[in-house]
């Protein structure tokens, strides 16, 4: 018995902390893409007679990867209610909603799989999300993100 309990207690020991001098709950945290992007991640909402309409999360990507050099790249989550009629017409492509960058329009908006590298390392992907890779002319200073609709208003997200 006794030396079942200490084959247990020795393969439990090497399990957990492995060959190194990691700490043993490493083996269960999160890739550094995933820890960056939660620091540069923001969520609007866009609420009327507290009903939400839509929202938004967006990821500033550029100082997370170093290839987003030739432009503002944001990972952009979207919801919208009753947006699901028409999947042309839905999330980012709905002709009431628009999304700017500093009163700019984007010069690119790629929708993305839930299978895509990028959604898999981002926080917040839900099923019932659309997403995008959304990219915007390349600014210095301050980055205003805003979603807004033509019937319900706007939300702002502001990026350092």
């Amino acid at each position: 018995m006794r030396k079942i309990f200490l084959i247990a207690t020795l393969t439990a020991l090497f399990i957990f902390n492995g060959c190194g001098q990691k700490n043993g709950f490493e083996f269960f945290s999160k890739d550094k893409p995933y820890e960056k992007a939660i620091s540069h991640t923001k969520k609007g909402e866009i609420v009327v007679s507290m009903e939400n309409k839509a929202f938004i999360i967006a990821t500033y990507l550029n100082p997370i990867y170093k290839k987003y050099k030739d432009g503002d790249y944001f990972f952009v989550r979207v919801y919208i209610s009753n947006d699901f009629e028409d999947d042309k017409k839905s999330g980012l492509n709905n002709p009431k909603y628009h999304l700017l960058l500093n009163d700019q329009e984007p010069i690119m908006i790629k929708e993305l799989s839930r299978e895509d590298i990028l959604a898999k390392e981002m926080p917040m992907v839900k099923p019932w999300y659309k997403i995008y890779l959304v990219k915007f002319p390349k600014n210095s200073g301050v980055k205003k993100l805003q979603f807004k609709s033509d019937d319900y208003g706007q939300t702002a997200l502001t990026f350092q």
